[in-house]
């Protein structure tokens, strides 16, 4: 079951909350559970179902990884075919804001290009 704030557009300018990591955004709105509960859902590019406000965030095989950097959780608004657009904070953001993730994709290696701030990267949280 996904979890979703309905309006996350009223929510960019305003202060940070909780901690200031982006997590803490997503429980305090979408009223999502602590992220060691969290599953990987749907990959979020090409999601046409998906509505604004889902909660959404980076996984590694199928669980949150709860770093101090490479992960991020924020809220879904849109896309387009370059990229996502999110409502998010962290803990040097000084507010909640909205902003356009790009579709970076992986690298040699395998994993993803910069996965914090990667439209690829994101999966819906359940």
């Amino acid at each position: 079951m996904p979890y979703v704030y309905d309006k996350p557009k009223t929510l960019e300018d305003l202060p940070t909350v909780g901690n200031k990591q982006c997590v803490a955004l997503v429980k305090m709105y979408a009223k999502a559970p602590p992220s060691s509960l969290w599953k990987e859902g749907a990959a979020v590019k090409g999601n046409t179902l998906l509505r604004e406000g889902t909660a959404i965030a980076t996984f590694v095989n199928g669980r949150y990884p709860n770093q101090a950097s490479g992960n991020h959780a924020a809220l879904y608004v849109g896309q387009d075919a370059s990229g996502i657009f999110v409502i998010d904070q962290w803990s040097k953001s000084g507010k909640i804001q909205s902003r356009k993730l790009p579709f970076l994709g992986k690298g040699k290696n395998g994993n993803w290009v910069d996965p914090s701030n990667n439209g690829d990267a994101f999966s819906v949280v359940e």
